[in-house]
């Protein structure tokens, strides 16, 4: 039986072959990413999109994925084999006229993309977006990320 981290909001995990990486995301982002050769993968769990300067850096994409990033090349993870996997980012708040509330996933979303795509790490697979929460599995043996949603599951197999 593979042993299941939890990681909570604003936290980060590392871990390496058979451990499962399990989060809770509704309009937070988890953000998988996995070194294709080593067999060991991180997931960061946040909250919002950028940095407010709170002392608190895996609360947010902007300064979460880097702190993630670096913990896998400390573990001996080679960038060039990294891959990205990213889900949650739900529209769960529909207040009135509260706009920016309403936009958090979205936002989210768009951070993580860009910070990614700036660290020149590839994502393969997303599940995001929706007005539903998710339960992540990260699945270190092989990189599969496994969503479940709203009743049904989804597997992602690309790394």
């Amino acid at each position: 039986m593979d042993s299941i981290i939890n990681v909570g909001v604003a936290k980060i995990e590392v871990a390496t072959k058979p451990a499962v990486l399990r989060t809770i995301l509704g309009s937070c982002v988890g953000i998988c990413i996995y070194d294709r050769m080593k067999k060991v993968g991180g997931l960061a769990h946040i909250l919002l999109p950028n940095w407010v300067k709170d002392g608190v850096k895996e609360k947010y994409a902007d300064t979460a994925i880097p702190l993630l990033i670096n913990q896998l090349l400390k573990m001996g993870c080679t960038r060039e084999f990294m891959s990205a996997k990213i889900a949650g980012g739900a529209s769960m708040f529909r207040f009135g006229g509260n706009l920016t509330l309403g936009q958090i996933g979205e936002r989210n979303i768009e951070v993580a993309r860009k910070v990614l795509a700036e660290k020149n790490i590839p994502i393969v697979a997303e599940d995001v977006g929706g007005n539903c929460g998710r339960v992540l599995d990260f699945f270190l043996e092989d990189g599969r990320m496994k969503i479940k949603a709203a009743g049904h599951e989804k597997i992602y197999y690309k790394v």
